[in-house]
């Protein structure tokens, strides 16, 4: 077991996804990775366990049906300002890209993502002195 699968050993990651089969296959990707992984199909659904547990990242899509990627991410800087956030859309416009950017959104991904890439993103995103977002490109971390 290498280093970045112990210390992901003790790492919640909430996912929020409203896709339920795309939502079930990351999160046994993230539980094989080593990962506590707590999930949500809405927005509201993850304020709701923000509220309760204690998370050390979080995995958003922005196309969720109660609410947008920005605003929930802007949500979730009120709760938690220094919270890595990694985006994940099939559909983000550049503006709505742009606001995730100036949200401090670590990593933005295009869909389809591959599960390592994936991964790589979320260890980046842990690593101290992450710098804000770097648009990454499916394939790419």
């Amino acid at each position: 077991m290498d280093s970045n699968q112990r210390s992901a050993q003790q790492t919640t990651l909430l996912l929020i996804e409203d896709d339920e089969l795309v939502r079930d296959a990351l999160a046994r990707g993230f539980v094989r990775e080593g990962y506590l992984v707590l999930t949500a199909a809405t927005g509201h659904d993850a304020m709701g366990v923000l509220y309760t547990s204690p998370v050390d990242v979080v995995l958003l899509d922005v196309g969720l049906p109660d609410v947008s990627g920005a605003d929930l991410c802007a949500r979730l800087r009120q709760l938690s300002p220094h919270l890595p956030v990694v985006v994940c859309s099939g559909a983000a416009s550049p503006r709505e890209a742009d606001d995730l950017r100036r949200l401090g959104v670590v990593r933005l991904l295009c869909k389809p993502v591959a599960m390592p890439t994936l991964a790589a993103a979320v260890r980046a995103a842990l690593s101290p002195g992450e710098p804000p977002c770097r648009r990454a490109t499916p394939g790419t971390a």
